[in-house]
């Protein structure tokens, strides 16, 4: 009797007849069968020329060969007892499920970490993965077929979608804010619907431009006001106001957020800083200042003219003296300035 190869986890029948030739009632009193195997029948009586159809089953516990013996013991005068059986263990063929959750447009570039990626249903039901900082996920050990496969996040409205696994797959998941967003990366964003009026922080490299916008036509004449950052900022701040129609930022820019990128610092680097809770106000000296530093204080972070309390622009190299009155909301200098140390 030999069942072949069979997926670990899974069974197959087959079909054993005990027959009695004699004259006498044949009383059988146990059946044995070999480890991996089980019977229908383990005791009983078969009269004179009659037969008990046994199933016998194989189910393989692991990927192996499992052989042996079925042994009939009972009160036969004559005839065989046993009969060899055989079958192969096979592993189950599995996959892996990956791929990134993000938001959804106008956002698609902002990756979303600890979101929980789950098989909802089948044989996959349960297994999950997390994703990481890079908002990527990978579920291993995954068996072949069709599922829902749901994706979920703290502040995002749950997506749920049918997958089909016939090898490793890649599901990409973009999840819903359930409020306007608090961080967002490049893009086009309209103020307040997807993106809430407030103060946002980014950590900029050489080339950063952003821009608030009274309309979305693209024209110059729709900039309230149109930045470009020609150094790399430690950190660059912007007030965005209820009258804006919304906000443009590139990758240059990364991402804004909410919350300040440093705390207190004990000099002022180039970059755009808060007084107060950034950089102590007080006198601060710039000793090797070069042609083209720039800097500037402000009574706000929206960028506009008439926010500029004072300002200079440097053309030729030297020592360079700024005193930041605790009035002072912000203070910015470009690298040409170099570091500012408070005296």
């Amino acid at each position: 009797m030999a069942f072949g190869s069979i997926t670990v986890g899974s069974s197959a029948t087959a079909t054993l007849t005990i027959a009695n030739t004699g004259s006498g009632e044949l009383t059988i009193t146990s059946v044995s069968y070999p480890t991996g195997f089980s019977g229908s029948f383990v005791s009983g009586t078969i009269a004179p020329n009659g037969s008990e159809v046994v199933t016998v089953t194989f189910t393989p516990t692991a990927a192996q060969s499992f052989t042996g013996n079925i042994t009939v013991t009972g009160n036969q005068a004559s005839g065989s007892n046993t009969i060899a059986v055989s079958g192969t263990g096979v592993a189950l063929a599995t996959f892996t499920l990956s791929g990134s959750v993000t938001e959804t447009p106008p956002t698609t570039s902002t990756v979303l970490a600890g979101a929980v990626v789950t098989f909802v249903d089948g044989a996959n039901q349960g297994r999950s993965a997390t994703t990481g900082a890079d908002g990527r996920y990978q579920i291993t050990g995954v068996v072949n077929g069709g599922y829902t496969v749901s994706a979920t996040r703290a502040g995002y409205t749950p997506v749920a979608l049918p997958v089909g696994i016939n090898g490793n797959t890649t599901l990409d998941f973009r999840l819903e804010p359930i409020a306007p967003r608090t961080s967002f990366g490049p893009g086009q964003y309209r103020v307040p619907t997807d993106i809430p009026v407030g103060r946002y922080y980014s950590d900029p490299v050489n080339g950063c431009h952003f821009a608030r916008v009274r309309s979305f036509g693209g024209t110059p004449a729709e900039a309230i006001v149109d930045t470009v950052l020609q150094f790399d900022a430690g950190q660059w701040i912007v007030d965005l106001l209820a009258t804006d129609a919304g906000f443009v930022t590139d990758a240059n820019c990364g991402f804004w957020l909410t919350t300040p990128r440093l705390g207190l610092q004990t000099s002022i680097t180039p970059g755009m800083w808060i007084v107060g809770a950034q950089i102590t106000p007080g006198t601060y000296r710039a000793d090797n200042s070069t042609q083209g530093c720039y800097w500037q204080r402000v009574s706000n972070f929206t960028g506009a003219v008439e926010a500029i309390i004072a300002n200079q622009f440097v053309t030729s190299p030297g020592v360079q003296l700024v005193t930041i009155a605790a009035t002072d909301v912000g203070f910015s200098a470009t690298t040409e300035c170099g570091t500012w140390t408070r005296q």
